[in-house]
């Protein structure tokens, strides 16, 4: 498995924006100057056209399945941490924080699934229970995994980390993440 750092992906990505105008460039170039050609620049032509035919596609594609940003939600309830995510995709990082937290990592229980069900119509899923946390230990560790951290306690006060361009990031923001079915925590008893 390779992880690219943040800032590695955004230069693929405007590589691949490049690849395709110079791409396009090419076919275009490839197009017009084909019938005026002689023999030997033909075939010239049409393996420089191939070659920016094939550049395109895997320029569409790489730009098609660039990651999207990971979000993490973290949300105080008493004695326990409901962390859900909107990259489901991504195992690997709910993994890693489970091996750190090891004992204090509980599964969902059917009770908490339902109470929480409402995030996944804004495409959050609730995925760990931390019992007993040290917010600031999983407030770390979701940083250096996830994208945008959003942290909200049982009165309701959220905190956004935004560590897309650096894993500390120097403050937090009181900004919660774009929820239409929020509801706010009752006294640390969940939604109401």
């Amino acid at each position: 498995m390779v992880v690219l750092p943040r800032t590695e992906l955004g230069r693929i990505r405007l590589l691949s924006f490049l690849t395709i105008i110079l791409a396009t460039t090419a076919l275009v170039s490839v197009v017009i100057l084909y019938a005026q050609a002689g023999d030997t620049v033909r075939l010239g032509l049409a393996v420089l056209g191939i070659v920016a035919l094939v550049a395109l596609v895997l320029a569409l594609l790489l730009v098609y399945v660039h990651p999207k940003r990971s979000h993490a939600l973290l949300m105080q309830q008493g004695n326990q941490m409901i962390i859900a995510t909107n990259a489901l995709h991504e195992g690997f990082k709910l993994r890693f924080l489970r091996d750190i937290l090891t004992d204090n990592v509980a599964v969902l229980s059917d009770e908490d699934r339902a109470q929480w069900k409402f995030l996944e119509s804004d495409g959050y899923y609730p995925a760990l229970v931390v019992r007993n946390p040290k917010k600031i230990l999983i407030l770390r560790l979701c940083l250096m995994v996830f994208d945008d951290v959003f942290a909200v306690d049982a009165s309701n006060r959220w905190e956004h980390h935004d560590s897309s361009s650096t894993p500390e990031p120097a403050f937090a923001r009181g900004e919660m993440p774009h929820l239409k079915a929020w509801k706010e925590l009752d006294a640390g008893s969940g939604p109401s």
